[in-house]
């Protein structure tokens, strides 16, 4: 597993590493071909521990069509044609987790004596879903989203026992 990325020291390192994002997210590995430099210069770079040179710089703005001014000073906008800012990528579902709080939401309710008719069991798996990506600090990332399913769990065990000892909320006993 990836370590998790720290917080940007300053904000010009936060400006590149919200590019990055911006631009499909690349491996930092790929960005260091692209951009001449090693992939430690790229994460001291995103860190704040080093300032890129003005070739880097360039890079940035050549590659990805990037604004120097919105990169430097954070003023204007981030690409210089708007219009030809990378779309964002349309997110997906991916297929085994929401699988995994599919049956985590069927256990719980289970569990928890309450039987859902299939469209609404299918809604409570979207919204546990939704929670745990709103919940993660990088949706992406495989590891962190199901190190998530047990605080995922524990909120919905804790929001039907609440619904159950609040009647006429919804949660019917099976």
């Amino acid at each position: 597993m990836a370590r998790p990325e720290t917080e940007p020291k300053t904000p010009l390192a936060q400006r590149l590493r919200e590019l990055r994002r911006k631009c499909g997210d690349p491996q930092r590995n790929e960005l260091a071909k692209l951009f001449g430099v090693s992939v430690t210069a790229i994460a001291t770079y995103e860190r704040g521990d080093r300032e890129p040179a003005a070739s880097v710089l360039a890079a940035y703005a050549e590659v990805f069509g990037a604004n120097l001014n919105w990169l430097l000073t954070g003023e204007g906008e981030m690409f210089v044609d708007p219009s030809k800012a990378p779309a964002r990528a349309t997110p997906s579902i991916n297929p085994a987790l929401f699988r995994q709080v599919g049956r985590l939401v069927t256990r719980v309710h289970k569990e928890e004596g309450i039987k859902l008719p299939p469209d609404a069991a299918l809604d409570e798996q979207a919204d546990a879903y939704n929670a745990l990506l709103a919940r993660a600090e990088n949706p992406s990332d495989a590891d962190e989203l199901m190190a998530l399913l047990a605080w995922l769990e524990a909120r919905l065990k804790k929001r039907l026992r609440s619904a159950a000892a609040e009647p006429g909320t919804g949660k019917q006993q099976a």
